[in-house]
């Protein structure tokens, strides 16, 4: 009996490691245009041994998202501090890095680091750390969002027209729009990954930031950057700039176009 036990014990134990986030909510979560949403941000690195096994979290979270169909929405910062360490990242943006450093106004006691995972603007942690993600995705999931967003794409020649419009924002408010890309791979030839090839999915490839106004607005993006246009989205996600909380968030994906 005690060795039957044991055995049950390590198959679920594996089935847990195996099959991503097997124990958040099963059922589809709320899809009004005010229901619940989970943003989650990494700020990564291929110059950054430690950040691998965080890109593979948002990977599996990316499927795990899009296969039950939840509004959970991954992006990878890739920053550009590592570039002088071996290995310069294709993907890096000097921009992505003031982002950071934005957040780092918020949790000062954190500084700048990679991997770094950031959930709905208001948690901060190890981007490794499945976990503490898993806690957080939960909680979100239960929670409504305060800000009413709609948003629509057209794709025009070799850019796509993103307009968008919202209610119950809070004065002040910007709303992001972020191009991803899933399916992309590097083979890393120096610095810390050397040899190693890393893959990648919901990279940011372009990202424009904008204020709200009653009236909407739109961004023309381009998608010169874009290698498989089935395998992008745009996400676009209010947030407070003072206190980095995000209020609304929606993705489009291209492919439907």
């Amino acid at each position: 009996m005690i060795k039957r036990d044991v055995i049950r014990y390590c198959s679920y134990l594996f089935l847990f490691f195996s099959v991503f986030l097997v124990l958040l909510p099963t059922a589809q979560a709320d899809q009004s245009q005010s229901g619940p949403f989970v943003v989650v941000e990494l700020f990564s690195s291929e110059g950054c041994s430690s950040c691998p096994a965080a890109d593979l979290l948002v990977s599996k979270l990316t499927a795990w998202a899009r296969q039950n169909n939840q509004p959970v929405f991954p992006l990878i910062f890739h920053v550009d501090y590592w570039n002088s360490y071996g290995w310069r990242d294709v993907f890096s943006s000097a921009g992505y890095t003031q982002r950071q450093n934005e957040y780092a106004r918020i949790f000062k006691d954190q500084g700048l680091y990679t991997p770094e995972m950031i959930v709905n603007g208001s948690d901060a942690f190890v981007g490794s750390d499945q976990g503490h993600l898993q806690q957080d995705i939960n909680q979100e999931l239960s929670s409504q969002g305060s800000v009413i967003l709609r948003a629509e794409f057209k794709k025009q020649m070799d850019q796509i027209i993103v307009k968008y419009s919202a209610e119950g924002y809070s004065k002040g408010d910007v709303v992001h729009i972020a191009l991803v890309e899933r399916g992309l791979s590097t083979d890393v030839t120096a610095g810390e990954n050397a040899g190693r090839t890393l893959h990648h999915d919901n990279v940011v490839k372009e990202f424009q930031t904008m204020a709200l106004t009653k009236a909407g607005g739109k961004a023309i993006i381009s998608l010169s950057r874009i290698h498989d246009i089935s395998q992008a989205s745009v996400i676009v996600y209010v947030q407070n700039p003072q206190t980095m909380l995000i209020e609304g968030a929606k993705q489009l994906d291209l492919e439907n176009d």
